[in-house]
């Protein structure tokens, strides 16, 4: 089954040209934590298929180790007009948005750029060992997981990331539409992707540096208020997303109905909860 046959591609395209207009965050990992199971060039592979979607141009500097080489990315990027994509190759492994780090101002940056992301057209994909490895606001504003496989290399199962409307606990929610369950990808590096050959590149050039120094986020802060806006606005979306009436939404978020109606959409009928 192609990717572009599955649930999981239609939600992802969905998020981007449906009535939100969004972006989306995925995280890569593999099965048991394993190396050498292809997760860049998973991450590689959607990045280039994402991009014909959109009709957007890669260049070798979306392809990035460094928080400071994304966040300078991300402000580059067409606004919300031009949907595109950004890689954030091995997220933990290079010291950005390690759950080790969590209340480092790095993470609070990237965690934030994450919050933010709709903002502009976005489809970022971040690679790292294990799902835990990232820092907990990663999770939490994360749209997908994609889970690569051991045996057989080659394939990966994706995941949607979903959050109960109470204590915000993160969930991840597997496709039943996937023939045994697992998509493939091409390997890239035995075609000369230009691509995957760039994030190679900047690996070796890290390895052979004396130091780790791919985690120096850039110091300046996104606006406090404007996060807090974005965020009122997500919690606010997820209660009408359970179907809650917009004068109780009101009174969650602690703003008018007139502003829940103008922030929000209805959920679509067939996404209501169940009573």
């Amino acid at each position: 089954m192609h990717i572009s046959e599955t649930d999981f591609w239609n939600d992802l395209m969905h998020g981007i040209y449906g009535p939100r207009q969004g972006g989306a965050r995925l995280i890569i990992d593999a099965e048991d934590a394993s190396t050498g199971v292809g997760k860049t060039t998973l991450a590689c592979a959607i990045a280039q298929a994402c991009a014909r979607a959109f009709g957007y141009d890669l260049h070798p500097d979306d392809f990035t180790l460094s928080g400071e080489a994304y966040l300078e990315r991300w402000r580059e990027h067409p606004d919300a007009y031009q949907p595109s994509v950004i890689v954030l190759d091995e997220l933990s492994g290079a010291g950005a948005g390690d759950a080790r780090r969590s209340m480092s101002n790095k993470n609070v940056n990237l965690g934030r750029s994450w919050q933010l992301m709709r903002k502009k057209r976005i489809v970022s994909i971040t690679t790292l060992p294990h799902w835990s490895d990232a820092d907990v606001r990663m999770r939490r504003f994360a749209d997908y997981r994609l889970w690569a496989l051991k045996r057989p290399i080659g394939y990966f199962r994706p995941y949607k990331v979903t959050s109960t409307f109470d204590r915000g606990d993160v969930r991840t929610e597997s496709y039943d539409d996937i023939p045994r369950n697992r998509i493939p990808f091409p390997n890239l590096d035995r075609h000369d992707d230009p691509y995957f050959q760039a994030v190679t590149e900047k690996k070796d050039e890290l390895l052979s540096s004396e130091h780790f120094d791919a985690d120096e986020l850039q110091e300046e802060e996104l606006d406090p208020a404007e996060v807090e806006r974005d965020q009122k606005r997500a919690d606010a979306q997820r209660a009408r997303d359970f179907g809650l009436s917009t004068t109780e939404v009101a009174e969650i978020v602690d703003m008018s109905q007139s502003w829940v109606s103008k922030y929000t959409d209805a959920p679509e009928p067939d996404k209501q909860p169940a009573d």
